[in-house]
């Protein structure tokens, strides 16, 4: 691969060109902008630093998060199936982030490291390094539409995982936490009981629910530098098409387990078809709804870097005119 496919994307980094108007090409590949963040203060070797703690720190979380859901959600002695999580959403979202982070780091690594990698050295170094390696840049290729689908799914999902859980699972009395009794308000004892028990649990659920959405919020707004999405339509339907499969998985993981992984999916709760439906239409809703908070904040991204980077540009010529 040559030098020029993985060169930096501004050399004075004076802050990225933002999109202007939907039907806009972006200007540098979507892998590229992985590799950069938009803020000057945030350097490349940087930027592979925080990736790599963001990318550990998920994966050790991962551990935990399985031995919380094992032992709390789905323990032996009532006879859950521990297959159930497997059907959950919070399950595959955080699932989705986490297969993000992995292949944003290892772009970001290879990027800054290895930029320049001979394509016929067969050693198994180079094999793995290329495998870690940004796509080759081909102008039609169509990885670049499939990785936007990508990173659009995977932070549209984790922000609905978090959404979900604190505003419909929490307030219906299926979010963990101390119910009170017969609507009544929770008393200080349950949640000393709840906070009391050790740090394991609230640990487990603030990061699945709500870490996570932080940390995406994070990876939008510094970390990568990609542009708004384009086509717009073709990422809103993607959205709505992968909630509707998500829902055909619970479907199927009833038939699996004996159980829905959520209450709103279980017409023995809900006990009318017509609640069914309209829980299902909102949260397939969902996604165009999160997508265009996500389309937003990249947007409010554009706008700041841009402003940065013109105003630091008029500073340099006013010194240089000073000098002169």
């Amino acid at each position: 691969m040559s030098i020029e496919e993985r060169a930096p994307l501004l050399s004075s980094r004076q802050g990225l060109p933002v999109a202007i108007g939907s039907s806009t090409v972006q200007d540098h590949p979507i892998f590229l902008r992985v590799c950069h963040s938009p803020w000057p203060c945030v350097s490349q070797s940087a930027l592979v630093y925080l990736r790599g703690l963001i990318f550990w720190y998920l994966t050790g979380l991962a551990g935990m998060l399985f031995r919380y859901k094992f032992h709390y959600e789905y323990p032996q002695d009532e006879g859950k199936s521990n297959w159930s999580i497997l059907f959950e959403f919070s399950s595959l979202a955080y699932l989705l982030l986490w297969l993000y982070h992995l292949v944003a780091f290892s772009w970001s690594f290879t990027h800054l490291f290895y930029p320049d990698i001979d394509e016929d050295d067969n050693r198994w170094e180079s094999v793995v390094l290329k495998t870690m390696s940004p796509p080759l840049q081909h102008p039609k290729s169509r990885k670049r539409f499939y990785f936007s689908i990508f990173y659009t799914i995977a932070h549209v999902f984790i922000f609905i995982n978090s959404l979900h859980y604190w505003s419909l699972l929490v307030p219906k009395g299926y979010g963990h936490f101390p119910q009170g009794e017969g609507g009544e308000s929770v008393s200080v004892s349950s949640w000393k009981e709840f906070w009391g028990n050790g740090w394991f649990e609230p640990f487990c659920i603030l990061n699945l629910y709500s870490g996570t959405s932080l940390i995406a919020l994070f990876e939008i707004f510094v970390l990568n530098s990609i542009k708004r999405q384009v086509p717009v339509p073709a990422h809103v339907f993607a959205t709505g098409f992968f909630l509707s499969a998500y829902l055909g998985w619970a479907a199927f993981g009833k038939l699996f387990t004996g159980l829905y992984p959520y209450f709103w999916m279980d017409p023995e709760i809900t006990e009318k078809t017509e609640y069914i439906a309209s829980y299902v239409s909102g949260f397939v809703g969902l996604g165009p709804t999160v997508f265009a908070f996500m389309y937003g904040l990249i947007g409010m991204r554009e706008n700041l870097t841009q402003k940065d980077g013109q105003d630091k540009k008029q500073s340099t010529q006013s010194n240089s005119l000073v000098e002169e």
